[in-house]
């Protein structure tokens, strides 16, 4: 069973130990660790939980709409997602990001739209949240790392 939960310091050591492909790491944010300790208020940091196992990690960024702009609506942003690559290929980041309307909209009911951007190259998760729900804006954000990205989409209700 796949579950979401908010970071906490008890599953420290665990969230440390996720890690993606070789192929896969220039899309990622690296060393979890990393991430935790350059965090800002607004960024919050949760888990994805595969029968009680930590599979994954996410931010949800509460200043999404005022630092990217890339829509109108009040948008809550996805960043930063991954998912170790033992639990790749079965599921688990199809069923975490289905959830993701709901849980936002239990634990962050202002925010009316979820918003992430993918990179150009990276079909496997383009396509992976095209099958959940998010549609490609159209508008490309130039500003990332590693090359252009899609604006994605998919309103929380």
């Amino acid at each position: 069973m796949v579950s979401i939960e908010k970071y906490s310091v008890k599953r420290k050591y665990e969230a440390n130990l996720l890690s993606v492909k070789p192929e896969q790491s220039e899309f990622t944010a690296g060393n979890i660790n990393d991430v935790l300790s350059s965090l800002k208020e607004h960024e919050h940091p949760h888990l994805i939980i595969n029968n009680s196992e930590v599979a994954g990690f996410f931010l949800l960024d509460l200043f999404y709409t005022e630092t990217y702009g890339f829509s109108n609506l009040k948008v809550l942003g996805i960043r930063a997602l991954l998912v170790d690559h033992r639990f790749q290929g079965q599921g688990v980041a199809t069923k975490a990001i289905n959830l993701l309307p709901s849980y936002v909209d239990n634990n962050y009911p202002d925010f009316q739209a979820l918003q992430l951007t993918v990179n150009c190259r990276n079909k496997a998760a383009y396509n992976c949240y095209c099958k959940c729900g998010f549609e490609d804006t159209g508008e490309l954000y130039l500003g990332g790392p590693v090359g252009p990205q899609h604006v994605m989409q998919r309103k929380i209700v």
